[in-house]
Order: C-alpha cells, then structure tokens, then sequence
C-alpha cells in the first residue's frame, strides 16, 4: 500500500452514533433503557451535519493531498449556525442550503442544536465532552441584541465586547479557546488583529475518553508502518484480540471503537493495498456512509 491514514472526526461520529434515533443508558444493562427519541427536527439536523461534515472533509482533502487531517464537522457547523443567526436575504439562503438545513426553520435548527448539546455532553458519565461557544465582537461596531440573546439562549454563547486593537486582544480571545479544550489548542487568533476583523465565532470542544476495551501494555510490538513513498519505518504497534463492530468490503476494512459506556465511538477505515486513498476520500458521501453502517457485525479480530 502506499500509505495509511487513520482519520477520526470525533465530533461527527457522535452525532452518528445516534443512528437509530434511539438513546441509551448504560451498554452493560441486559435491558437497555431509552432516555429518548430524537425529534425529528434533530434527526435531519443530524444528517444535514454529517453530510456537510464529509463534504467539507472532501474539499479539503483535494487541497491538501499529501497532509494529515483532523477536522471537527460539529463545531464548524456550530460556528456557522451562530453566524446563520445574522444572516439575511441571499446569504441567508446560501449558508441554508450550504449547511444542508433542507425544509428546518430557523427556530428548528437554533431548538435543536441546543438540545444536541444538551444530549452530547452528558450522555456518557465515563467521557468528558464538553462544548464552549463565544462571540468577540470589535468594541466600535454595534450588533443587533436580538442576534446576541439568541446565541446566548441556543449556543450558551460567551458574547464579549473588545478592542481589538489592543496589544492583548488576540491573547485574551486564545485564553479562552486554550481553557475550554483544556490546553489543546493554545493559539487560534494570531495576533495583531486585522484592522477589518469586527467579529469572531468560535466554538471549542474537548474530548476525553477511555477505551472501553483497552490495549495491554504488554502486547506493544515494533512493526512497519508504510510511507506514501513505498518506503516504510518501524514504530511501536499496540494489539489485541477482541470482539468488534467490523465491516469489510472490495475497497477498505474498518472496525467501531467503544469509548467509557459505548455512546462515543472511534471508526478507523483502512483503504485495501491497491485503493488510492485520495480517490477513495472522493467516495464517502453521506450515503454510501449509511450504506456501511448498516452493514457492520460484530467479529473478532486482531486488531
């Protein structure tokens, strides 16, 4: 193979994970319980950012071909749905039809981002998923209260006046994003900030969960890990043996991985030796996505 890519967008997964439109309690019960169905609001909200999450994971795969990814669909749509609240006329229309609202109102989308939120961070008492939005806005240029109140209400939006043109404006706006991802990201805004900058949206999110199955230490092996070049290194390689979600087809395998409960999972997809993984990122849309989660069994595997 020419090389191996192992991409996780976390945040769309979660959203994927609530598949069936059932949410459960606890993975281990012999029964399981529902906490509730998603309304159907929520359930084309969940589509519409999936598809718009891998079709934004398409686009910057074509201009970055030969870089690693690591993209969060969520919170670029969460930023876009703050933003969508200020939009009007044929900007309005373009952003509903780019983030893929279909027939939802804005009072829908707004309703239901924050019952997912509500949903995602406290759906698993074994991850810590927790969600941070906040709004700078230059300290000269007026914003509608309407728009305010509602990312407040909907988002839990952080809204703050700032001068921008203070030595340490772009320091106190990457504090925040340094604090609400617990250090991960320390830099978002580079200092100074450009004189026709009025406003940021951001949305910060951080994730902390352990494997339900997890590695043994001991089972750490050297390995070759193959380069784009056909070249190959050694690294250390973590197995196990273990009873799995897998699905195989003509063009890749791939396994789900459990986080604390089950409720947040880690797909990894391998493309097979003779697939191109670009042309294979060209692949996955929304539909054929559905089509290969349906089709995933539990077997055992070395992983």
């Amino acid at each position: 193979m020419r090389r191996m890519i192992a991409f996780s967008i976390i945040t769309l997964i979660c959203i994927i994970t609530i598949n069936c439109s059932d949410i459960f309690t606890n993975q281990n019960d012999s029964k399981l319980k529902v906490i509730r169905d998603l309304t159907s609001s929520e359930i084309v909200l969940k589509e519409s950012s999936n598809q718009f999450g891998l079709t934004l994971f398409r686009k910057i795969a074509e201009t970055e071909p030969n870089e690693n990814i690591f993209l969060s669909p969520l919170s670029v749509s969460m930023a876009l749905g703050m933003t969508y609240n200020g939009a009007n006329s044929t900007t309005l229309e373009a952003m509903h039809e780019t983030l893929e609202y279909g027939d939802l109102t804005i009072q829908e989308v707004n309703e239901s981002y924050l019952s997912l939120i509500t949903l995602l961070t406290d759906i698993d008492p074994k991850v810590i998923f927790d969600i941070a939005n906040s709004i700078w806005c230059r300290n000269s240029f007026h914003v509608e209260n309407s728009f305010i109140s509602t990312n407040q209400d909907y988002f839990d939006a952080l809204v703050q006046s700032l001068d921008f043109s203070r030595s340490d404006a772009a320091d106190i706006i990457n504090t925040w994003v340094n604090d609400n991802t617990n250090g991960k990201i320390e830099e978002i805004v580079t200092p100074p900030i450009d004189v026709f900058t009025v406003m940021f949206l951001i949305n910060a999110i951080y994730f902390n969960g352990r494997w339900t199955f997890e590695f043994d230490p001991e089972n750490t092996e050297t390995a070759p890990f193959f380069l784009p070049d056909n070249s190959q290194i050694d690294c250390q390689m973590m197995s196990y043996k273990c009873e799995h979600s897998y699905f195989s087809n003509d063009q890749f395998q791939a396994v789900d991985l459990p986080y604390g409960d089950g409720k947040f999972r880690m797909m990894v997809i391998l493309p097979n030796v003779n697939i191109d993984i670009d042309a294979f990122i060209t692949n996955i849309d929304n539909t054929n996505w559905n089509i290969w989660l349906n089709q995933f069994e539990k077997t055992e595997i070395n992983l």
